[in-house]
């Protein structure tokens, strides 16, 4: 069973990313890695207008599980390609060029794990909205 924190803050999770966003990347920048402020809105902008609507849209025509089953296997599809292509430095990833692979994983999954939830959170909020 999720525990109550865990569930408040998957709902704030896209207003923990706002505020949170400069501490965000001064913990990326600690690591080694200093990642444009740019690069990290036009993240964000994916996620509140992709995976939310997508995690929305694909569990109302499928059903939760459904969905749920699709977005994991989308991320075992085409997350080592996209983890690859970040070590390599290949834009838009072109500030983890020279950047050990342990590290570059390390923050992947960090992000895997964001895009994931603002996934989900869509899913759920679809639950939520139309019963």
């Amino acid at each position: 069973m999720v525990s109550m924190r865990k569930w408040v803050l998957l709902w704030l999770l896209p207003v923990v990313d706002v505020f949170a966003l400069g501490k965000i990347l001064s913990y990326y920048s600690s690591l080694g890695v200093r990642i444009p402020q740019r690069h990290a809105y036009y993240s964000m902008i994916e996620r509140w207008v992709g995976y939310l609507p997508a995690g929305f849209v694909i569990c109302w025509c499928v059903g939760f599980w459904a969905a749920f089953i699709i977005g994991f296997a989308v991320l075992a599809v085409a997350g080592p390609t996209e983890l690859y292509l970040m070590h390599a430095g290949i834009q838009p990833w072109g500030f983890f060029r020279k950047k050990s692979w342990g590290l570059v994983t390390k923050i992947f999954l960090l992000e895997g794990y964001n895009a994931v939830g603002y996934y989900l959170l869509g899913a759920l909020l679809k639950i939520v909205i139309f019963r």
